[in-house]
């Protein structure tokens, strides 16, 4: 099913702007009460799952919060560098001698990977995110940033097993669990909607969208999600003329 206006969708279409359009225009033509009654309809499953609140507080970790103050401290200024792709050298081998005296603090194996990512030293990101996953299967960062790399080699397939096929972040949590910090939901809808997108399931892709769209609209990941869903749309546009223009011969 097409929810996108359909005279929108083809004036994009034959503009060739599938990079260029303004997806924030071409969504808000989409009907949001209509897709969620659907999702009611389809996956009852999920009522009640999906209900949480959201925060810019922090949120700690067990293992983080059990660290010195002062060496979270060091860390946060390490992890500062690193949005900056400041000394990304000296960064890093900061924070493998913590991940080395710490090595129960999964924060510190996410900042590590996120270093070497800015560093350009990919096969050691690859490293430390399998690491991550295996030595904290339960830790939501760290399945995040293994779902965008699946994502970036064309195995989304790979992420409902990674997921365990919970796709509401309430599922990875203990039960009773209301609070979640902005980034972390930002990052989980991101991939699961991108998830979403690619396998088919386009009613669950707007869900992610809106959830995205309503904590910043305007945020690289809330573009590329809009630019995803677009492409399924114009996908099953194209489908469409095909067979009817088959149908006429």
């Amino acid at each position: 099913m097409n929810y996108i206006n359909q005279f929108e969708l083809i004036k994009a279409m034959l503009g060739h702007k599938s990079e260029g359009l303004d997806y924030k225009e071409l969504l808000s033509t989409v009907n949001r009460p209509q897709i969620m009654k659907r999702i009611e309809k389809t996956n009852p499953e999920l009522k009640g799952i999906d209900d949480f609140f959201i925060t810019e507080d922090p949120i700690e970790e067990e293992n983080w919060s059990k660290l010195p103050k002062k060496e979270k401290r060091k860390i946060a200024k390490l992890n500062e560098k690193i949005k900056k792709s400041e000394d990304l050298e000296t960064v890093i081998q900061d924070l493998d001698s913590y991940k080395l005296k710490h090595p129960d603090v999964p924060a510190i194996y996410n900042y590590l990977g996120i270093a070497y990512t800015r560093a350009n030293q990919q096969k050691k990101y690859l490293r430390v995110l399998f690491e991550t996953r295996e030595k904290f299967p339960d830790y939501l960062h760290g399945k995040i940033s293994l779902a965008e790399y699946y994502l970036s080699v064309n195995k989304f397939r790979k992420i409902p097993g990674l997921l365990d096929s919970k796709f509401e972040i309430t599922q990875h949590f203990p039960v009773g669990t209301e609070v979640f910090h902005i980034s972390t939901v930002k990052g989980f809808y991101y991939i699961t909607g991108r998830y979403f997108a690619l396998a088919g399931k386009i009613e669950l892709a707007y869900k992610s969208y809106f959830l995205l769209s309503d904590l910043d609209i305007d945020a690289q990941t809330t573009q590329i999600l809009g630019h995803a869903i677009i492409g399924y749309e114009m996908g099953g546009l194209k489908k469409k003329m095909r067979t009817h223009k088959r149908g006429k011969r």
